[in-house]
């Protein structure tokens, strides 16, 4: 039988000039943070060269999930002489590499993943695809920079009309964003875009300096660390990940979970402070927000997936009043009583593979099904049944 693919969990994180930002190795700091959040999906910016990328992937993310698998290393073709890069590193699992593809904007590119979860009883025309798209925008303060950002965004979403409209797509990295005023930030969520993007975290406003934002702060967890980290204590909210509009609608086969979005490590208490003061203290551990602070300059932000699998799951506390036997079961199933209403199987994404199934106690044949995890449900709605094709 197929994986079985349940919640994608993903990060985005600023690495700070991996590896050579600092002059102690940050690899055990890196591993213990990933550890922690047990990421499927690691979007990443600022990483130096391709041999980081395959450290990343065997030091420090297959040690404690070894199904991890990266993309293939892209230099910036936006500035050949550029040594800062981006990355997806994800779960091979639960999910599959079917392209990737970079947008030049002559500052620095913007790399484009898709992906497709490794769902079991694929069919045709079933399977999920997701697009990720990673990037690391102009920075500072002034008119110049904000345009700067503003033309890059324009970039990504001139090639979002190039996707199927309903592709479910992420957009993560570090957008150097200091309000949802900005042009880019404007032009990012803009509802006539081909594909519409919508930050989950609701949090608009002025970000910077701004203790309103204490919890969706990301730079700087280090106030007064010194070389080649950025202090000033955490007052900016330059990390995102923005999802389509259709991870947000509950009948999506993928959609967002409410609440998961975070700035990881941040208890929401430690405003222009050091990420790792004990005063700070709260829902994440002092272990994890000392390894932040060795880190890197920015914190992750993190948010969580729901795929057909996990809404089956949740589904399935709502008990239905029909049982299936033989479960699992290769050529025939039927119900374990004579209900004599209709149902219908559907796939785990849930597309309708039967449907008009006579109650009653008949036996379906299902013998022309793949192998993999079906549901069966009354045609007028209500609680699934799952059953195994074997």
């Amino acid at each position: 039988m197929s994986a079985q693919t349940d919640s994608l969990r993903v990060m985005s994180y600023n690495l700070l000039m991996y590896p050579s930002g600092t002059t102690y190795s940050r690899e055990p700091y890196l591993r213990e943070i990933t550890a922690s959040y047990g990421p499927d999906l690691l979007a990443v910016c600022e990483l130096e060269t391709e041999q980081a990328a395959d450290d990343i992937l065997n030091r420090v993310l297959r040690p404690h999930s070894p199904g991890f698998e990266r993309a293939a290393f892209e230099p910036n073709h936006s500035d050949p002489n550029s040594t800062l890069h981006q990355m997806l590193f994800y779960n091979g699992d639960k999910l599959a590499l079917h392209r990737q593809t970079y947008i030049s904007t002559g500052i620095r590119d913007i790399n484009r993943y898709t992906l497709y979860l490794k769902t079991p009883s694929l069919t045709a025309g079933d399977t999920i695809f997701l697009t990720v798209y990673v990037l690391h925008l102009k920075a500072s303060q002034g008119t110049y920079n904000e345009d700067t950002r503003l033309q890059m965004i324009r970039a990504l979403t001139a090639d979002l009309a190039t996707l199927p409209p309903d592709r479910y797509v992420l957009v993560a990295g570090d957008f150097n964003l200091y309000s949802d005023r900005e042009p880019a930030y404007a032009e990012l969520t803009d509802t006539t875009n081909a594909i519409v993007l919508d930050d989950p975290a609701g949090r608009e406003g002025y970000w910077h300096e701004n203790r309103s934002f204490a919890d969706v702060h990301t730079q700087s967890p280090n106030r007064n660390k010194g070389g080649n980290f950025v202090g000033g204590g955490l007052d900016d909210r330059f990390d995102f990940i923005f999802t389509s509009v259709n991870l947000l609608n509950s009948a999506s086969s993928v959609r967002y979970r409410t609440g998961s979005y975070a700035a990881y490590g941040n208890n929401g208490n430690c405003f222009n402070g050091n990420i790792n003061d004990p005063a700070c203290s709260g829902y994440y551990s002092q272990t994890l927000r000392d390894n932040l602070y060795e880190m890197s300059d920015h914190l992750p932000v993190v948010l969580t997936l729901e795929t057909p699998l996990t809404q089956a799951a949740t589904a399935s506390a709502e008990v239905p009043a029909f049982r299936l036997y033989p479960n699992p079961a290769r050529d025939y199933i039927r119900l374990s009583d004579k209900d004599p209403a209709s149902y219908r199987i559907l796939s785990a994404t849930g597309r309708v593979l039967m449907e008009g199934l006579p109650g009653g106690g008949e036996n379906w044949y299902i013998g022309h099904l793949k192998p993999g995890i079906y549901y069966v449900q009354r045609e007028n709605g209500g609680p699934a049944a799952a059953f195994i094709k074997l």
